[in-house]
């Protein structure tokens, strides 16, 4: 589940300081790395009641009015980010679709431009949005959104790195993945998305690395400034797996035989017996397509006319509503009711046949009858 996100603003401002020059900042953390920060201090004395020539300050010492050099320094780059989720909720998936998509937003939180490494990853166990990871999602990528309109467009976010990200500005990164036709309804997978930082300008291929021992005045030293102090931050998302949960239940019954008619029939040969198949779904969405294919079983024959005053083969009901039904016509379905039987198996389908709605009422029970031989 994706929402459309906006780039935040840089925020840079440049501003005169009398004593101490140009400053540039970024509105992450403060001044932008590699900036200059330079002064120079003036000794002014007296000697004997005269006053003498002032002395400049300078970094190796002055002794000369007028001369000397001001002390400088520049700022270090201080390597902080941000991943969160960024939809607010899971995304509803069903088993079997390809390329579903959970959305993300890195923020570069430091105070210089940053490359990152993405790595995403099936979690295992845990809890989010209030549900227990339960299951896997397959072939996780993870793309850059190219055109920053905080969507995924397959052939158009291809980029699998953040090459540079200004300081304090966003962009969206998707994981993609394929849900196993083995999933079921009510299961949950819990996806992570790592984002190491790098050297901006390597699509994140060179990691970033801390500088060791003392502050080199005159170099950009690196510091990371993240909570766990490895330039590293994760946000988890999750997949929610919606599907039919069907059950299928099959009985029989003798309707009628040759001696006793319809009371106390017994199953002898030349008895009429009765096939009640009863589709339920509990699941989370509907059962569509749905076709029986029924092996005619050995020793009976397929009995024609059982229903409706001898018009109809198939007896279809839903819930508790009216019955419907169709003919199953050796060969072709040439009436095109969704009935049809071949020498040795009854088919039921569409049209006679095509959707269990989940909820209660919702039943479908399919009838035929055949004949003891």
């Amino acid at each position: 589940m994706i929402h459309a996100w906006m780039t935040r603003r840089a925020g840079l401002a440049v501003f005169t300081l009398a004593a101490f020059g140009a400053w540039q900042t970024a509105g992450a953390v403060g001044t932008a790395a590699n900036t200059t920060v330079s002064n120079q201090s003036t000794v002014s004395y007296s000697v004997g009641g005269v006053a003498q020539a002032p002395i400049p300050s300078s970094p190796t010492g002055n002794t000369t009015p007028g001369g000397g050099a001001p002390t400088t320094f520049v700022v270090d780059n201080r390597i902080d980010l941000t991943v969160a989720e960024s939809s607010g909720g899971n995304t509803p998936v069903t088993p079997g679709q390809l390329n579903q998509v959970t959305g993300f937003t890195v923020t570069n939180t430091g105070n210089a431009a940053q490359g990152y490494q993405l790595t995403p990853t099936n979690l295992v166990g845990g809890a989010l949005f209030g549900n227990t990871d339960s299951t896997d999602v397959a072939n996780l990528r993870v793309f850059v959104d190219s055109n920053a309109n905080g969507v995924y467009d397959a052939g158009v976010d291809t980029a699998t790195a953040i090459d540079t990200l200004a300081a304090d500005a966003s962009v969206a990164v998707f994981i993609v993945s394929d849900i196993p036709g083995t999933a079921t309804n009510g299961q949950f997978a819990n996806v992570q998305l790592s984002a190491r930082a790098a050297v901006a300008g390597t699509n994140g291929a060179t990691l970033a690395t801390e500088t060791s021992g003392a502050d080199t005045p005159g170099s950009v030293d690196i510091v990371f400034g993240d909570a766990a102090r490895d330039a590293t931050e994760v946000s988890a998302d999750q997949y929610a797996v919606s599907s039919a949960a069907l059950s299928v239940q099959k009985t029989s019954a003798v309707v009628d035989d040759p001696f006793n008619g319809t009371t106390n029939p017994k199953a002898i040969p030349g008895a009429h017996v009765e096939y009640a198949i009863a589709i339920s779904n509990t699941g989370a969405a509907a059962a569509t397509g749905l076709q029986i294919n029924d092996p005619l079983p050995a020793n009976t024959a397929f009995r024609t006319g059982g229903y409706n005053a001898g018009a109809n083969d198939v007896s279809i009901t839903v819930g508790a509503g009216p019955a419907t039904f169709c003919i199953a016509e050796a060969g072709a379905d040439s009436n095109a009711d969704g009935c049809s039987r071949t020498a040795t198996d009854l088919v039921v389908g569409a049209p006679a046949l095509t959707t269990v709605a989940i909820g209660a009422g919702n039943a479908v029970t399919v009838r035929f009858q055949v004949t003891i031989n």
